[in-house]
């Protein structure tokens, strides 16, 4: 799967495209790119809701800048991943937790055989959701996870039910579980082994 690159923004160099298909059939586009030299590790890079590979390019060459391999795809439904109605449109799933089926594949078919650990994600509005809750649910990929704006409080429909969950979540990593460092608005928030904080 090819990567669009306009001269106004450029494909980052050293990039590793292609797809892969999910437990349920569906086929997720990804990319990576190569650690530079002195790597740190890999980021993986969560979309927030309607976005897409090519957004991210600008953060992709900030991060290879700084040491780090990065690791993103398009969720079902966005994107050049597949998506459910014909619409090409409109973006869809059936539910919420079908995007914790994108993020497992993608860790399992690319970023642990591939890419070099420690593993951090970076995550934003709807990538952050995804990330929080599969670290609620008891996966343990991330070293560090940080979100930016993540989507854990909208009042209608299956979010509500989502968004007691993650909070809950949230204060317990106050009290030891991990370590996430929240982006809202222009304030900032870590939450960490032994305590809550205003970030470092």
């Amino acid at each position: 799967m090819k990567l669009v690159s306009i001269p106004a923004n450029p494909v980052p160099d050293h990039v590793v495209t292609g797809s892969i298909e999910t437990s349920d059939g569906v086929n997720l586009r990804y990319a990576r790119w190569e650690p530079p030299p002195g790597r740190k590790g890999t980021v993986v890079v969560l979309q927030g809701r309607a976005e897409f590979i090519e957004k991210y390019f600008e953060t992709v060459r900030d991060l290879r800048a700084r040491g780090f391999a990065v690791a993103t795809f398009d969720w079902r439904g966005q994107g050049l991943s597949d998506r459910a109605l014909s619409d090409r449109h409109k973006g869809y799933v059936r539910n919420f937790s079908d995007y914790g089926t994108d993020l497992e594949a993608i860790m399992e078919q690319v970023v642990l055989p591939d890419c070099p650990p420690p593993i951090f994600a970076l995550g934003h509005s709807m990538g952050g959701s995804i990330a929080i809750r599969a670290c609620y649910d008891g996966s343990r990929w991330f070293e560090r996870l940080v979100v930016t704006a993540p989507m854990i409080g909208l009042p209608h429909g299956g979010l509500t039910r989502m968004a007691g969950p993650l909070a809950r979540f949230l204060r317990l990593l106050g009290r030891g579980g991990g370590s996430v460092l929240l982006l809202a608005g222009f304030g900032m928030r870590r939450l960490t082994r032994g305590g809550n904080g205003p970030a470092a």
